[in-house]
């Protein structure tokens, strides 16, 4: 007699233990990782400091705005001194806040109205309200005026130059190590590596 078997064949597979990372797929991925924070790193700082520059350009563009409402409704700039953003235009309502930037030492960082002055090559320290807004050798096209501007103290020499080339552009920017005189923006050369003052004209009637 034969007896027929029904030989019955399961799906079910044996499970496979989990598998971990090799030592040469570790180093790979840390490869990776580090070429991308290699090309991103760079970036981010670029970008950061790009914001920090055009921050303190919309900061004077903000201080200009209030002052052309202050003249408007007093139809002069007033009686020269320091602080003109906190003595005067924030006490009119005309700006929300003192003037700040990131880019220099904000606590003595103001805005002021002087008198109009000769144009000289000394340092913008010693001659304040002397600009030369066209960019001309020896002139001054704010003498015998008042003239508001913003003095930003503590700003690294390279991040004068880039606000100087962002709100003048290259044609009245000097390069690094050298004086800038012309056009709105203004700074004496760093010495040994010291941050400078910078100077931005902002308005003169």
């Amino acid at each position: 007699m034969k007896i027929n078997r029904t030989i019955m064949h399961t799906n079910s597979q044996p499970k496979r233990g989990n598998k971990g990372f090799t030592l040469i797929e570790m180093i790979g991925v840390l490869a990776v990782i580090a070429i991308l924070a290699g090309l991103l790193i760079p970036k981010i700082f670029q970008a950061i400091s790009s914001a920090r520059i055009s921050s303190a350009a919309l900061a004077c563009s903000t201080v200009k705005a209030a002052t052309a409402d202050h003249y408007a409704k007093n139809g002069a700039l007033g009686t020269t001194g320091n602080k003109f953003d906190t003595l005067v235009l924030m006490a009119e309502g005309f700006l929300d806040k003192p003037f700040a930037t990131k880019i220099g030492t904000e606590a003595t960082t103001e805005v002021d109205l002087v008198a109009g002055e000769p144009l000289t090559t000394t340092a913008p320290d010693g001659v304040k309200s002397a600009y030369a807004l066209s960019g001309v050798a020896g002139q001054n096209d704010a003498a015998g005026s008042q003239v508001v501007q913003a003095v930003i103290p503590g700003v690294s020499e390279a991040d004068a130059m880039a606000l100087s080339q962002l709100i003048d552009g290259t044609t009245m920017s000097s390069g690094a190590g050298a004086d800038d005189f012309s056009g709105r923006v203004k700074y004496a050369k760093s010495v040994g590596g010291a941050a400078v003052t910078v100077h931005v004209y902002i308005t003169h009637r």
